[in-house]
Formats: structure tokens, sequence, C-alpha cells
């Protein structure tokens, strides 16, 4: 009788813990959701915090003291950074993006950070697997990467999100060369001042992309407030090509909206070759 008291009492016992266990799983992601409701909550409250590139109480170093929602801008997983191609390891894993890009009407939005580009169309990217649709491009002057501690006098960043929320942005960094076929078409529209142009022309974004895809993968965050760690990174590692007129011109609309780099915080940065 003892002996089946025994086993009883160490059943209710491993019964006990196991309920426990899982109640406290449920918790966890319970708080996930919660915080997750929050941050978004957070970020409407910041909506009309003004923020800048330039130094001061509004820039870079004290974002992350502007708002609750920017918080994230204090992170330890923060972009842009120095990407030193000795440190960077060749990733098997990794495969070729497959764009799905076509001729597509743009919508020009100067916001007074960048110079942006929001997007008609069905146009997507395949990346590892995973199809992550493009919402729209935008520029900064000087580059917000940089390679092995040197700018590039532009970067474009291509911004893509899939169905789980989760986001892409493909940077390519833009050098002196022959002129380039977007800023040859739009850039007398560009507005100099916050505003907006609707074009009724289409563009193939795909004309943009340099032809070797080659890129730098690593995980991080958007670049400017609400700096969310969301984003995965695909920095190509081969330029393209604005004429030295198209970059001046473009600095004279924007210029040193750029983000200085972030520590890298034992995070890894991995090269597909193509």
């Amino acid at each position: 009788m003892k002996k089946i008291t025994g086993i009883f009492i160490l059943s209710f016992f491993l019964l006990f813990l196991f309920s426990c266990k899982n109640s406290n799983t449920t918790t966890v992601t319970e708080k996930e959701n919660k915080n997750h409701v929050e941050n978004k909550k957070e970020h409407k409250d910041c909506k009309d915090v003004h923020w800048s590139h330039h130094k001061g109480e509004e820039g870079p170093e004290n974002w992350k003291n502007l708002c609750d929602g920017f918080k994230d801008c204090g992170g330890k997983s923060q972009s842009p950074i120095d990407i030193q191609t000795t440190n960077v390891k060749n990733d098997k894993e990794l495969s070729s993006p497959e764009f799905h890009y076509s001729d597509s009407k743009v919508d020009i939005i100067n916001n007074g950070h960048t110079v942006q580009f929001n997007v008609t169309g069905d146009n997507f990217v395949k990346l590892n697997g995973k199809d992550y649709k493009l919402l729209q491009f935008h520029y900064h002057a000087l580059s917000e990467h940089t390679i092995d501690g040197k700018h590039f006098p532009m970067e474009v960043h291509f911004v893509h999100k899939n169905s789980d929320s989760d986001f892409a942005v493909i940077g390519a960094m833009i050098k002196e060369g022959k002129p380039n076929q977007l800023f040859e078409k739009y850039l007398e529209h560009f507005p100099t001042d916050k505003g907006e142009y609707k074009s009724d022309e289409t563009f193939n974004i795909l004309n943009l992309l340099p032809e070797n895809k080659s890129y730098f993968y690593y995980s991080g965050s958007l670049t400017t407030p609400p700096c969310s760690e969301v984003v995965n990174w695909y920095v190509l590692k081969t330029p393209i090509e604005a004429s030295k007129d198209q970059i001046v011109k473009f600095s004279k609309i924007l210029n040193n909206n750029y983000r200085p780099v972030m520590p890298l915080n034992g995070r890894a940065v991995e090269l597909f070759n193509e």
C-alpha cells in the first residue's frame, strides 16, 4: 500500500512539474506578443517626433532617447555596419537572389530624410527560398554601409517584406562612373523640398542592379527610427554607377542623410559568391 501511495505521489509531482513547464512556455509567448503590440503602439505614438541625421539632440547618437518607440536604436543588432571583407565567411547554404521585377510606375517622395520611390505592380525577389515583395527603394548620400572602412558616394536600399512580416533589404553601393538610367529618367523630377511627384512612365527596376548578384549577408535593423531589429540585409558586392554630375545634383537635394556605422557585436557577416 505504501508503495502504491509513493508511486501516486511521484506521478502527481511529475504531472505538476510538467504543467508548470507548459504554463511558463505559454507565459513567455504571451509576453512576446504583448511586447510586439506595445512596440507597435509606441512607434505610432512617435510619429510626430522629429529626428535628424545631423549631430545634436535629434541626431543618431540620441535617437534611442527621443521616444520609447525608438529604443531599439540602442540595440545590439543595429545597422549599418562596416563590412570587413577579410572577416566574412563563405556560406554555401545561401543562394542566388531571383528577381521578379517588371515595368512599374513610381511615386517619388522627398520625406525630408531621403528620396523614396514607392513602387506599383507585383515586384518581388526570392531569397533563400522565401518570396519578398518590393515596397519601395530610397537613397542615402554618403553610403550607409562601409566596405573595409570606406564610404561610397551613395547607396540605394530596396526594401522588401514577406507574408511573415520579415524584412529583406538589398543594398547597392553607388560609385562614380557612367550615367545611371533611373537618374537620367527621373532626376529632374526629384522633389527638392518635402513633396511628391507621380510619374505616368514605367521603369524596370531590374535595370538598376549589377549583373553580378554576389552579396554580403547579415542580420540587422532599419537604419532610421524606429531602428527595429527585423531586417535581413543583403549588401551587393558589386556597386552600380552614376555620373559625377548626377551624384552632385542628388547631393544638392539631400546630403549626409546616412547613419554612422554601428558595432557588429559578434554578428557574423556571410558571403555568397555568384
